[in-house]
């Protein structure tokens, strides 16, 4: 009989700890990494995988991901899984399905269409809605064929509008009996497997809309409502709390993730760090303040947006900048048509000159003198002008910036493609000194989130490639305790992130000097539900990736294996719970 299930040989192992590579094999046994030794017998596994020449990493652990929906369609969370990704919080930012009353759900679904742009025909089509509660969800989630594995916070915009409705979340405070219950509600998702609580707190700089272009409830909320329930962390001594609580060149509450963090005594996990070339001391700043958060002894993690990103939109689905009155304007003003018909109003295009300013356009995604032309599409006079920046085209024309832009939109049909080429700075220098802090770690993927424009699930390989294969800023060692040790251990999850014996079998297998993505352009995929489409990025020199000691991918190729499962931060005990039904 043989002993193991299946033996990796020959490989050079970077276990995600931060210790040195070790050349040698590991062996799986039910899931599980049974052994590491320099060599382990191949006729003692029914499988042997050769990992010549090959990194075998520890599958990534992604904190910020929107795949609440796309798991229901897509069970392997592409691009991410593509890319080693293996393990994913939902729930972020304080959007999700769950508690959500019966008479909600399509309220719910325009909800994430508006702040997360996930397609709302697929939503409507794929997600089942057999729940109400937070813990009816997680059975729920345990019934639906998984490659991957998800991780959930609570998301408090869907808890609030449970338990206060929807106007009163977004119009007052809780109420002492309204507290009471959302803790209650609280306490019993974290003992069904959530890992705490997530929310979003930016007042009205947050580009994230409700589906009527005002702020989400945790935008605008008391927030003492929230350190209240981040005492149920502290009862507990578990969980951990993500907070988006600061963008460049707007708010900066990060007041709001101190006061969580002592009140929880717990992980708080703060959004965003990310270097802007217009705000150069935007990043250091973060940092300063994560040095003095530490001695101040609280526990304040922070997660970057350092890659090299880019964004390939069309008008119609590119909402980042309603934060500003103008572009918020084109966004609500309906469908493609409508907003072709705005772009050629004479009026528009007169308040457009007078009110254009290209300043805070730098916070999402660059001003329009940095658009590229991809595509006119129906714009034939532009065609000529296809890969150039739309203010050299204004420039060559000798019209106003807005005047080139709208004209394109107008008689494209809003159609034409552009892309985004300053969504973050390219600033190496920025990205080694966000990447190399203590206290952050990379990301923020998005996925499942933004999908006609954006992609992120390729950061893991763009980190490898460039800070450690270009550049050499970082060793594989580091960069790989980076994208899974040190997560995993920020959010409390059992037994993941790292390669060492008794640990869960989520691995990847790489050619590290045929690592990478095509960096030139997304793909477009139709693989949504009814055939809607994606932007996509694909990963090359990705050999295997395995979930749980099972292949989910060979050479970025799915498998069909669905052995993903939920996990949490409740220890042995609480991932035991995971895999039984719902207790009476």
């Amino acid at each position: 009989m043989k002993r193991y299930d299946s033996v990796i040989k020959g490989g050079t192992i970077v276990d995600g700890t931060g210790r040195p590579r070790w050349f040698g094999d590991l062996a799986i046994r039910d899931g599980v990494i049974e052994r590491i030794s320099t060599d382990i017998p191949a006729d003692q596994a029914r499988e042997v995988i050769d990992a010549e020449g090959m990194i075998v990493a520890p599958g990534g652990i992604d904190p910020h991901t929107h795949y609440d929906a796309q798991i229901h369609w897509d069970p392997y969370c592409t691009n991410s899984s593509w890319h080693g990704t293996t393990t994913f919080a939902v729930g972020n930012c304080g959007f999700g399905f769950m508690p959500c009353r019966a008479d909600a759900r399509e309220r719910y679904m325009l909800l994430m269409e508006n702040t997360e742009q996930v397609p709302l025909g697929a939503m409507r089509k794929a997600l089942g809605w057999d729940w109400e509660t937070f813990p009816e969800w997680v059975e729920h989630m345990k019934r639906i064929p998984k490659g991957v594995n998800i991780a959930s916070y609570m998301p408090l915009n869907s808890l609030m509008m449970f338990v206060m409705g929807d106007a009163a979340a977004k119009s007052r405070g809780a109420t002492r009996s309204e507290r009471e219950t959302m803790r209650d509600l609280l306490h019993r998702a974290m003992d069904h497997g959530a890992i705490g609580f997530a929310l979003s707190h930016l007042n009205q700089t947050n580009s994230h809309k409700d589906c009527d272009g005002t702020a989400m409830p945790t935008d605008e909320m008391q927030i003492e409502d929230a350190f209240s329930l981040a005492e149920v962390l502290r009862e507990r001594d578990q969980g951990v709390i993500q907070c988006l609580c600061e963008v460049p060149g707007g708010a900066s509450n990060r007041r709001t993730a101190e006061e969580l963090a002592r009140a929880s005594r717990r992980p708080v996990l703060h959004n965003v760090v990310i270097g802007v070339d217009a705000i150069p001391d935007y990043h250091t700043n973060v940092l300063a303040w994560l040095d003095e958060t530490e001695r101040q002894g609280l526990n304040i993690y922070s997660q970057s947006l350092c890659y090299r990103l880019w964004n390939e939109f069309k008008v119609p689905d590119w909402d980042v900048w309603q934060t500003i009155p103008l572009f918020k304007t084109l966004t609500y003003a309906g469908d493609a048509n409508a907003i072709a018909r705005l772009a050629a109003d004479p009026a528009f295009l007169e308040r457009a000159r007078k009110e254009y300013d290209p300043a805070p356009l730098h916070m999402v995604g660059g001003p329009l003198e940095t658009y590229k032309l991809l595509n006119a599409q129906d714009a034939t006079e532009f065609r000529a002008h296809q890969g150039k920046l739309v203010g050299e085209i204004a420039r060559e024309l000798g019209r106003p910036v807005t005047d080139v832009f709208f004209a394109i939109v107008a008689r494209s049909g809003a159609q034409a493609d552009f892309r985004a080429t300053q969504s973050a700075s390219q600033d190496l220098e920025k990205t080694v000194a966000i990447l190399k802090h203590k206290r952050v770690i990379p990301g923020t993927s998005d996925g499942g989130a933004h999908v006609k424009f954006y992609s992120g699930g390729q950061y893991p390989t763009d980190n490898l490639m460039q800070l450690v294969r270009e550049e050499g800023r970082f060793t594989l060692e580091e960069m790989h305790y980076k994208l899974s040790g040190l997560p995993a251990y920020i959010l409390g999850l059992n037994r993941r992130g790292t390669l060492v014996e008794g640990n869960a079998a989520d691995i990847y297998v790489y050619d590290f000097e045929r690592l990478g993505y095509d960096a030139n352009a997304y793909q477009v995929a139709h693989d949504l539900p009814d055939g809607d489409w994606r932007r996509v990025c694909r990963a090359e020199g990705v050999k295997l990736v395995i979930v749980n000691g099972q292949l989910i991918h060979r050479n970025a190729n799915c498998t069909g294996a669905t052995p993903g499962r939920l996990v949490g931060n409740g220890g042995d005990a609480g991932d035991l719970a995971l895999t039984r039904p719902l207790a009476a």
